[in-house]
């Protein structure tokens, strides 16, 4: 590299240029590098129920799996929720509900009630009334350590374009993981090998 100095500057002036320029060239600032990764998304148990709502019938998009249970016929709209129709005509059955769970990938009726995955946790659902659904219990405590949850594997093929994929480290006193968004971030601590 070669440094320009004016033939007139005095000593003084030039001991002054030099410093400056030393102390700017050592201290060369790193800019974290940015990726595409998971957030996690916190809330509470109240934000749960408000995120656990029965609708209109939605049309099926991603079908997941399917379950009977007397005449009702339910079936999964893997990551959104679960669809309810009315099965008393089994080669017709008539769309009833939707029941909007974000990141369902799974459940299971036992009585009047409805167990629904959601994000790191088990919703217990009371679907007696489909129009009034009531969320019971929401648990996660099955989970050791909230510091090291994952993302779901459904939530992982929104970032199918890397073998490594990023995520925002848990932080367990932030609340409940709701769900997961993908965003650009600085990369983070916590990934997956895939």
């Amino acid at each position: 590299m070669t440094i320009y100095i004016p033939s007139n500057m005095k000593p003084k002036s030039l001991i002054s240029f030099l410093a400056l320029f030393l102390i700017s060239s050592c201290s060369e600032v790193e800019t974290p590098e940015n990726v595409t990764g998971l957030r996690p998304i916190y809330g509470t148990l109240d934000d749960i129920k408000d995120l656990i709502q029965s609708k209109d019938p939605q049309p099926l998009k991603n079908v997941g799996k399917i379950y009977i249970k007397v005449d009702l016929l339910l079936i999964n709209e893997a990551g959104a929720g679960v669809h309810i129709y009315d099965n008393t005509n089994k080669s017709d059955p008539k769309p009833l509900k939707f029941i909007s769970i974000p990141g369902n990938v799974d459940v299971a009726i036992k009585g009047i009630y409805m167990y629904a995955d959601l994000g790191n946790g088990l919703a217990t659902i009371d679907i007696s009334d489909l129009n009034n659904i009531v969320v019971t219990d929401y648990n996660n405590s099955y989970l050791n350590d909230l510091s090291q949850v994952e993302p779901p594997a459904h939530v992982l093929d929104l970032l199918n374009e890397s073998n490594k994929i990023y995520y925002e480290c848990p932080d367990p006193s932030k609340g409940y993981i709701l769900a997961w968004e993908k965003v650009t971030m600085p990369k983070p601590q916590c990934y997956i090998n895939r």
